[in-house]
């Protein structure tokens, strides 16, 4: 899922000491640094295309599943045929559900969840045997138990057949919430309801003609609105969804449509295909008058199928679809070759929908990735003819798009690794921006947006990248996640990817891909495949970064030894100076070191303990990080320093430079380095600097109300996780 704001922090520059106008990006600007840090040269770089790499076989003795936490593991959902019908008001609709289930030992009831539906009683029954039913609410009715008036039900394969009604959330401006604080969606608040499980929007066409349509959202838990079940996500039922909506209405849902029948009163009854094996918050369904965009998108790998492309628009702009239609096949051909993994889709559809009535910032996300029918907004990636997308609308486009992969074909074991699917999503997201777009996007913008991170994680409001806390509240707890689950992820990722090399990372993510693929990834099963494919131990890595708040120190000196011609480095790590309620204390950092004539030569290192001491061929200056990007802050000592400024032709590079400059200014700033620090880096590159004051504006601290943040929101009481991995 893909917010719908870029948090923007307050710039950590000085006057008088970081000579830039500000520390803020512009996705419109030129530019500044175009190396090969973008990935995989994909059809739009202008370079040659890189052939994808030969796929990873699977591994089959690998375990894909992953254990329950609300619902018990003694049944489990194999297939789902569903079938709902929106009342013609579109403000409730009815639903049933014969779903197959696997009970694998005796049970008293059947554990599943729901919220703000009501079951038909009479109408819960399991085949076979024709056994009644009894739904008893539990955890203010998110959780029932399905119980039999008498005995147990034994294990065995069973047809459980439920039906119910629910509401279809529909938010206005008049709302009491907005003039409240209340939590939209709250019984409370009754007509009320943000995009959670069905919900409408009035879709506004060209000509200002509005229509009524239907959208569903399931993530986290918000898909047991909808429909009761088994809405986490160490489930992966296959799916069938059927529908009786207004003849006229055009469907979407994430697999491919068949033919529709008509029913009564102008209704039709509409089908789709089954799903691939997958969670219940990635299924999605969407109706409404809309046009349609189609295209076609060849597959770049030897085995590989097509997929067929459809954009849902609002009436009277498909063509406005066709730039972002040129971007998902883009991005698409980009993640083939990248993963060397075809989709299991037939279709891949994107909904872009608008409203009359509400603005996109209600909404709480801008995109979501219902796996082969992602939900967009018109806004963002419909630019009328002859207007040029946003840069958010680019970026949400890429973001999505990875998210088929790293989340969909593989997905997170329960909601605290969501960093899982989302820091990837903006790891990714990032390096196809400045690939496809670099006159739009640059690496000196990720620098400035890395220090902005880091501000964030020195606070006193900053959690972990995977929380340590495995027991979430009840209803409604919101998560402002996006700061530290989607860009200092992001930014971990991008640090490993300089540590290991673009090559490496990638064979290991191919090979984490092949091997849980429609199954569930664990922090653990990752840094596994990634010690795989670089033989290093990336589990004291990985988890000191995601399950720590704050930024390591790193104390940089060096020392000649003229006997053997070496510089000795003395490397020590501390804390960064910070207001964290529960501070990190130690990290095994992964360091690059740049040395020798011009810092050409390149040694990578793991820094475990508090201090150690490392080597290099030749006396040298020694420069740390020197991709500008890695997440952690180098504080030189005296002589290492004078060392480094006497190397200025080496650091020409604006993206290196940005860094040695919001690195200083940040040292300064708290008191760790004199201001000579800082005003010694304008004198290397002042040209660069000229460019980067005329580009790169101040951004003015924004401070985001709170029903606008972004948010994972979670209901009905969480258990204690007891993680194994």
């Amino acid at each position: 899922m893909r917010i719908n704001f870029r948090l923007q922090i307050q710039c950590l520059a000085v006057a008088g000491i970081l000579a830039l106008n500000g520390c803020g990006g512009s996705d419109t600007s030129p530019s500044l640094s175009n190396k090969a840090q973008a990935g995989v040269p994909g059809p739009a770089s202008g370079a040659a295309v890189v052939p994808p790499a030969a796929p990873a076989v699977a591994n089959p003795s690998i375990s894909k599943t992953v254990s329950p936490v609300e619902l018990p593991d003694t049944v489990t959902p194999l297939n789902y045929k569903l079938w709902f019908r929106p009342n013609p008001a579109l403000s409730s609709f009815d639903g049933r559900a014969d779903v197959e289930i696997k009970v694998l030992k005796p049970v008293n009831a059947i554990v599943i969840a729901g919220h703000r539906i009501k079951f038909v009683n009479g109408k819960i029954t399991l085949q076979p045997g024709n056994v009644d039913l009894i739904a008893t609410p539990q955890d203010d009715g998110d959780h029932y138990q399905l119980r039999p008036v008498s005995g147990q039900i034994a294990a065995g394969t069973y047809s459980l057949h439920m039906e119910w009604s629910g509401i279809i959330n529909f938010k206005t401006y008049d709302d009491p919430v907005k003039k409240t604080g209340g939590s939209c969606g709250d019984d409370h608040y009754p007509g009320c309801s943000a995009a959670e499980g069905v919900f409408r929007v009035d879709l506004k066409s060209t000509d200002g003609t509005t229509s009524g349509a239907i959208l569903t959202q399931g993530e986290t838990d918000l898909a047991r609105q909808w429909f009761p079940g088994w809405d986490e996500p160490a489930f992966r039922p296959t799916y069938e969804v059927s529908a009786e909506v207004p003849q006229n209405w055009r469907v979407v849902s994430n697999a491919a449509e068949l033919p529709a029948v008509n029913v009564d009163s102008g209704y039709k009854l509409v089908s789709f295909e089954k799903t691939p094996p997958m969670p219940s918050y990635l299924l999605f369904f969407g109706g409404g008058q809309f046009d349609v965009l189609e295209d076609d998108f060849t597959s770049p790998l030897p085995d590989g199928k097509g997929l067929h492309l459809r954009f849902f628009t609002p009436p009277g702009m498909k063509d406005w679809a066709k730039p972002a239609m040129t971007e998902t096949k883009q991005a698409l051909d980009y993640y083939y070759r990248y993963t060397g993994i075809p989709l299991p889709l037939k279709k891949f559809d994107t909904i872009a929908a608008n409203d009359a009535f509400k603005a996109q910032k209600d909404l709480n996300f801008g995109g979501m990735e219902n796996w082969g029918a992602i939900l967009e907004f018109a806004d963002d990636i419909l630019p009328p003819p002859g207007t040029p997308m946003s840069g958010y609308g680019l970026v949400v486009l890429t973001h999505e798009a990875s998210h088929q992969w790293f989340g969909d074909l593989v997905t997170l074991d329960w909601w605290d690794d969501v960093w899982l699917n989302e820091s990837f999503a903006t790891f990714f997201e990032t390096k196809t921006k400045i690939r496809f777009f670099p006159d739009r996007f640059n690496w000196v913008s990720e620098v400035q947006d890395k220090y902005d991170v880091i501000s964030a994680d020195l606070s006193s409001s900053a959690f972990p990248v995977q929380p340590n806390f495995n027991a979430w509240a009840s209803n409604d707890f919101v998560l402002n996640a996006s700061t530290f689950t989607y860009s200092k992820g992001g930014h971990v990722l991008k640090m490993l990817e300089n540590y290991l090399g673009e090559d490496v990372l990638r064979k290991g993510l191919q090979q984490y891909l092949a091997d849980y693929q429609l199954g569930n990834g664990t922090p653990k099963r990752l840094w596994d495949e990634l010690s795989g494919a670089s033989g290093q131990q990336m589990g004291p890595i990985g988890d000191s970064f995601v399950r720590q708040t704050g930024v390591p120190l790193v104390s940089l000196d060096t020392q000649c030894d003229l006997t053997k011609n070496q510089t000795v480095v003395t490397l020590k790590q501390s804390p960064y100076p910070n207001q964290n309620q529960y501070p990190g204390t130690q990290w095994t950092v992964p360091l690059t070191l740049a040395y020798g004539n011009g810092l050409t030569n390149r040694k990578t290192i793991a820094l475990k303990d508090t201090q150690m001491q490392v080597r290099l061929d030749g006396c040298s200056a020694v420069l740390a990080d020197p991709s500008g990007l890695d997440y952690y802050v180098t504080n030189y000592g005296d002589n290492a320093w004078s060392q480094l400024m006497t190397q200025g032709s080496a650091l020409q590079d604006p993206v290196l430079l940005t860094n040695l400059q919001m690195e200083a200014a940040l040292l300064v700033k708290s008191g760790l380095a004199a201001p000579s620090r800082a005003t010694s880096i304008g004198s290397i590159n002042p040209a660069a600097l000229a460019v980067m004051r005329q580009q790169f504006k101040p951004v003015q601290h924004v401070e985001v109300p709170s029903q606008q943040r972004p948010m994972i929101r979670f209901q009905g009481q969480f258990k204690l996780r007891q993680k194994t991995e």
